[in-house]
Order: C-alpha cells, then sequence, then structure tokens
C-alpha cells in the first residue's frame, strides 16, 4: 500500500483537475447547442417570403406556389432549395372556392419536413395569411364521350353500334393538372347500361360522372340503293339490304318486300335506311277517277266502267257509281284504277 502511494503522491489534486474539465467541457457541450438555434436564426439558410394571393395548380398546396423562396446556402443541384419547394402544405380549395394558409400552418409542415423553423426567414404577407384558389379546367362531354366510344370500341368491335349520352352534370370544372378520365366497367353485351367515368387529376380521383350507354347489334336494314324522290313508287331495283355505319332508326324496315310498291314522303338519299316514317301506302284511286268495277259471282266476272266517290289506297273499301245504272256500290281497290265488287265470294 505504501509503494502505491509513494507513486502517485499528487493523486487528489489531479482528481480535481480532471473533475473540473469535465465540467467546463460540458459547459462547453451545452453552450454549443443552444448557439446552434441562435447561429440559424442570425443566418437564415433560405428566406421564404409568402404572397398576398396565389393560385396553385392540382389538388395540393405546395409550398413553392404560395412563396418565394432564395436559398443562401451552396446549392449545387439546386436540390435543396427543391425541397423546400416542394413541401406539401395542405390540401388546395375546389374551384370557385378559396383558403386562407397562416403563418402558423407553414411552420408546422416545415417541422413535419425536418426544418426547424428558426433556421429559415419566414416573412408573413401583409395580412397575415395567402389566400389560395385554385386553377381550373374544364372536362366537356365530347371529352368524356370519345373516351367511352373509345374504350367500348375495343371491346366491341365492329360487332355493335355504340352510343353514348353524357350527364346534365357536363361540363365539370376541376382544378388545373393532369387530367384522365377512366371508364370503371364495360357492360357484358347489347343493351342499355350506366357507366361511371372517374375524372382523375394528377392521379388523384376528383369526381365520378354517369353516362348512358347503348350497345345494339349491327344488322341489315334496308336502304336505298340510289336516290329515291318524295312521291315516287318504290321498285325492287331501287333498294337493297345493307348494314349501316351508324345505328339506323327502329322503324327502319329489315326486309326489302315490305317496301316495294309504297311512295315516298321524302326525298332518301342513297345508302339512307328508309323507315316506315318515310314511306306510305299510295291513293291507288282518287274521287273522280274513272274505275274498272270488277262484279264477281263465282267463276263469273263482269266488267263495267264507274266513277270513284272516295280516294283509296290498296284495300281500301270505297263509294263508286257504275256509270251505266247510276248507281253507287261499295267496292274493294284491287289495283290501280281497278276495284271489286264481290257478289258471292270467288
Amino acid at each position: 500500500m505504501g509503494k502505491r502511494q509513494g507513486q502517485y503522491p499528487n493523486r487528489p489534486i489531479r482528481d480535481s483537475v480532471l473533475g473540473l474539465a469535465i465540467v467546463i467541457g460540458t459547459l462547453l457541450a451545452v453552450g454549443l447547442i443552444f448557439a446552434c438555434p441562435l447561429s440559424a436564426t442570425t443566418s437564415p439558410v433560405a428566406t421564404i417570403s409568402l404572397f398576398t394571393e396565389a393560385e396553385v395548380t392540382g389538388t395540393a398546396i405546395i409550398l413553392g406556389e404560395i412563396a418565394e423562396i432564395d436559398y443562401h446556402l451552396p446549392d449545387e443541384n439546386d436540390e435543396a432549395r427543391q425541397g423546400l419547394l416542394d413541401i406539401h402544405i395542405g390540401r388546395a380549395p375546389l374551384p370557385g372556392n378559396s383558403r386562407q394558409i397562416a403563418i402558423g400552418q407553414i411552420e408546422v409542415r416545415l417541422r413535419q419536413a425536418g426544418i426547424h423553423p428558426s433556421s429559415v426567414k419566414l416573412i408573413p404577407p401583409p395580412g397575415g395569411s395567402v389566400k389560395v384558389t385554385t386553377a381550373t379546367q374544364e372536362v366537356t362531354k365530347a371529352m368524356v364521350t370519345t373516351v367511352v366510344l373509345s374504350r367500348l370500341q375495343e371491346r366491341a368491335g365492329a360487332d355493335f353500334y355504340v352510343s353514348v349520352e353524357a350527364g346534365d352534370a357536363l361540363p365539370l370544372i376541376v382544378p388545373l393538372g393532369r387530367l384522365d378520365l377512366r371508364m370503371e366497367a364495360l357492360p357484358p353485351g347489347p343493351g342499355n347500361y350506366r357507366a361511371n367515368v372517374g375524372v382523375h387529376v394528377d392521379g388523384q380521383r376528383y369526381r365520378t360522372i354517369q353516362v348512358r350507354v347503348q350497345l345494339e347489334s349491327r344488322q341489315p336494314v334496308v336502304v336505298a340503293a340510289r336516290d329515291i324522290p318524295a312521291g315516287a313508287i318504290i321498285l325492287p331495283e331501287a333498294v337493297v339490304q345493307a348494314i349501316p355505319d351508324v345505328s339506323p332508326p327502329k322503324e327502319a324496315f329489315l326486309e326489302s318486300a315490305a317496301v316495294i310498291g309504297l311512295e315516298t314522303q321524302r326525298t332518301i338519299k342513297q345508302g339512307e335506311p328508309i323507315t316506315s316514317k318515310d314511306v306510305s301506302v299510295p291513293l291507288l284511286v282518287q274521287a273522280g277517277d274513272i274505275v274498272v268495277i270488277e262484279a264477281l259471282s263465282g267463276a263469273i266476272t263482269v266488267k263495267t266502267l264507274g266513277v270513284a266517290l272516295q280516294n283509296g289506297k290498296l284495300g281500301d273499301v270505297i263509294r263508286v257509281e257504275n256509270i251505266e245504272s247510276r248507281k253507287e256500290i261499295m267496292a274493294r281497290i284491287v289495283t290501280q284504277g281497278v276495284v271489286r265488287l264481290e257478289l258471292f265470294g270467288e
């Protein structure tokens, strides 16, 4: 024990000095820690000057849209400044509305991004907050219809007629940004359906638009083989069967035989489908016409002349005056200028 004491004669003094050094070192370290914010305050890494008003694009507000940012430290690739510009502040207001962003909200977002507010210089606008509005764009019926038609034609191909009716909610005003319209589900087959079209701005769903969709199977109908003038009697060579490029009217004839001999009510252009509204049964007899009266009695047919007292179409029963007897009879029109009186059946 004595040897050890002799070996360290100044140990108490040395221990005292060492303890003092530890205390001083600790104080210096604490001083440096507290000095950092002060240094950052006196020498901010960036100055952020908030605008009085700002118009943002898309569905989110970012700091670079509502403030001017000057970065004071070396930033060779502009990464640090860009990081400040891209800080998310909040959701953009709906089109037509506005939102006030206070400086306190900016400080909260800076902290969330790992930046202490004391390390930057925040300059608020005169009113203390930024009035934020949203830049807008328009979604039109034509845009929605084009998207739906394209999507359906990919599926239906040439087998169906496709028609789309967009809703009355259009045009729709949405935030300015990357616009994407997506049809969410495809109809399973022919019929009438309601379909949803999602409106996405910058990858986020903004609204859903409902449209009406009709898929109709293609089939041949009767069309004009050449121009047929109004008031003409349709002849066999004037019509053909074909599949039109667009969906024909529901009243279109499917068989050529159904229109032969009918009279057109309007001029029908070559290639146009012929509908029941375009034709009528022609008048074969008009009041005052001289007609042939066929009187049938079994196998015997007697013909004489008469005067039609009424207009009539094929199959109509009209009043006719026998020229010889001056008697009025009722006879059925069987063809142009010919009426038939059946006495005892054929």
